[in-house]
Order: C-alpha cells, then structure tokens, then sequence
C-alpha cells in the first residue's frame, strides 16, 4: 500500500518559517516537522504572479512543458490505479481543469475537514491513496486571497501551522505516519515589505521573496533532518508523487523531475539551472550562483543596467545587489542559455499539441 498527503499553500515566502530562518514562533508544527524531513532550501516556483499562474497547474498537471494536448494529472493517477481525494479553494480551479473534482476547502473549520479526510484515507482499500490540500490563505474566517495588508500575514501563517498540525495528528492516530509520504509545500513566495510592495499583485514578479518557498518531504525512506541544496521548482511534485506511487510510465513527457529520485542520489544529477517567468513576458534564470532576470519590455538582454539584472547567489539572498554592470560577460552567457532553455519550452508544448493525448 502506497499512501500520500500534500499540503500546499499557495503563498508562502520562505522567511516566514523557523526551518528556514524565519520567525520560529509563527510555524513551531512546520518546523519541528521539519526536522524529521528532507528540506529542500533551493525549491522555486515556476511563474510566481498573475491569474494564470503555472504554478497551480503544473501542481494539477497543466502547462509549462504538457502542452494543451498532453494527459491530464488526473488521468496519469487514475491509469496508475491512484484513488485520490483534492481539497481546494477556489483559487486552484486549475484540479479542475486537470479532470480532478475538488472540494472547498477554504471555510472556518479547515482542520476538522482535513482531518476527516485522513481518516477516509486510512479507511480506504485502494493500494494507492493520495490527499491533496491546496489553499491560497488559511486565514480562518477568511476565504478570500492571500491578505493584501502585511498585518494579516502573521495570523495567517499561525492558521496554516494548525491546518498542518492537524494533519500530523490525523496520521498519527490513524496508524498511517510511518508509512505515508507527507509533503509540506509553497506554491510561490509573498512579499514581506521589503521593497515597498504590500499588494503583490502589482509588484514585479522575478525576486526571490515571490520565488522561493518551503518544501519539505517525510516519508520511508527519506533520511531526516537533511538539507538539499540542488535546485528544484514546483513542476516536481507531480514526478515526485507518481514515482512515490510506482507509476513509471505515468512520468512520460512531464517537464520536471522526481525530488525522490534527487534524495536516493544523495543530491547529484540535480540541475546546473531553472527558468521562471512572469505574466508581464518577463523571463529569468537561476543557476547555483547567479540569477539572470530579463524584463518584458524586449529591449535587449546583454544591457548593464537596462532590462536585464544580475544578482549573486547565494550570498545576495533577496536579490538586493544588481550586478550585472561587473558580470557583463555572465550576462551574455546566461542570456543565451536562457534563450536556449526558452526554446526547449515552446518546442516542448509545440510537440505535446501536435502529437495530442498519451496513449
């Protein structure tokens, strides 16, 4: 028997959590969960603002490398024999989308729900189970988004550090603990006030405080207390989960990688670089010590001091230091490659529409 649970927020910047040099008042369930877990310190979203963000479909199975005409998530599990139950509020209608009923999940008794959906879980007689929470804000009473003001962020992350206790109780008691992959996840960051931006709807997108997010994986298996480096990005969860599952041949033509596959090789073989991009045509790249950001505005991407910036890493976390004026041949070079990378991309979703549904 193969069990999973995914808890995933939507926007979570990772200096708001203890693990990850945060607050540790605000989320003490995250992390002391944390410290029976594989951290991966270096995990990003893939598009980290606008309406249609990739984020929550690639979670869901669509987008960023599927193409319009590849198999949906729900049809990978369902041919792998995965009973999966979906709580999520209505700003991930993208499960639907991927042919995944869900249920409202945003109300002002979040923690009772999940927990009753792990006792459905542990009363179920599939070989394969998976439970999947996916809320933009736990904000109790409030089924709106993310809070617009910088005040409401502290109670809100409170909230989901009990949403998330309340999940490893309900395994606890259930028996399901030890043998259950529990994944604990952002979908993309949120600013803290650090740049002046308190609506991050309207803010530039391609910072790390919107990029990078916690993920944490427990599981048999997965050595505690271990923290990962290599970068990985949201597009892994779904590899991730059909290999948790056994389900080889449901990975064929997914963009991103299994974060399993990276911890049995102990960290090696994980990328030299990813790719993000925005909703206003902005692109960039991330490799271990620099990160490349190129604006929408199509002016050329080799300018110091115009729309491209480049930032040092790791030791310019918040990307506060623009040095690209000093780095103009790094400039050129990650701009190429980034072009390169883009290209992949379109080629990607070109084949996936034309080729249409896998067998």
């Amino acid at each position: 028997m193969s069990v999973a649970v995914v808890l995933s927020l939507d926007h979570w910047n990772a200096g708001l959590s203890g693990f990850c040099g945060g607050e540790p008042l605000l989320t003490p369930t995250v992390d002391r969960l944390a410290a029976e877990s594989a951290v991966f310190d270096r995990h990003f979203a893939v598009e980290p603002a606008g309406d249609r963000s990739v984020n929550g479909r690639a979670w869901a199975g669509e987008g960023w490398g599927l193409g319009r005409g590849d198999t949906r998530a729900a049809d990978r599990f369902d041919s792998a024999g995965v009973d999966v139950e979906i709580l999520a509020d209505a700003a991930f209608e993208w499960f639907g989308l991927a042919g995944w009923e869900s249920e409202q999940a945003v109300d002002d008794d979040l923690r009772r729900r999940v927990a009753s959906a792990i006792e459905r879980l542990a009363a179920g007689t599939s070989e394969h189970r998976l439970l999947w929470v996916a809320v933009s804000a736990p904000a109790e009473g409030d089924e709106g988004p993310w809070p617009d003001h910088l005040e409401e962020i502290d109670s809100a992350m409170a909230a989901w550090d009990r949403v998330v206790a309340a999940a490893v109780d309900a395994l606890d008691e259930s028996g399901l603990a030890d043998g259950t992959l529990l994944v604990v996840t952002g979908g993309r960051g949120a600013w803290l006030g650090d740049r002046g931006f308190e609506d991050d709807r309207t803010a530039e997108a391609l910072h790390e405080e919107r990029l990078r997010t916690p993920l944490l994986l427990r599981g048999p298996g997965i050595e505690p207390g271990q923290r990962q480096l290599e970068l990985v990005q949201v597009i892994d969860m779904l590899p991730t989960l059909l290999e948790w599952f056994g389900a080889q041949s449901a990975r064929d033509r997914l963009a991103g990688n299994s974060l399993l596959d990276l911890l049995q090789q102990d960290g090696r073989g994980g990328r030299e670089e990813i790719v993000v991009r925005d909703d206003a045509g902005g692109w960039g790249i991330r490799s271990r010590e620099l990160f490349l950001v190129r604006s929408g505005e199509g002016l050329d991407a080799t300018q110091s001091g115009g729309p491209a910036r480049l930032y040092s890493k790791p030791d310019d976390a918040w990307d506060l230091v623009d040095v690209s004026e000093q780095g103009i041949d790094d400039v050129e070079r990650l701009a190429r490659r980034l072009d390169e990378l883009i290209d992949e991309i379109d080629e990607i979703d070109e084949i996936n529409e034309i080729d249409g549904p896998l067998a």
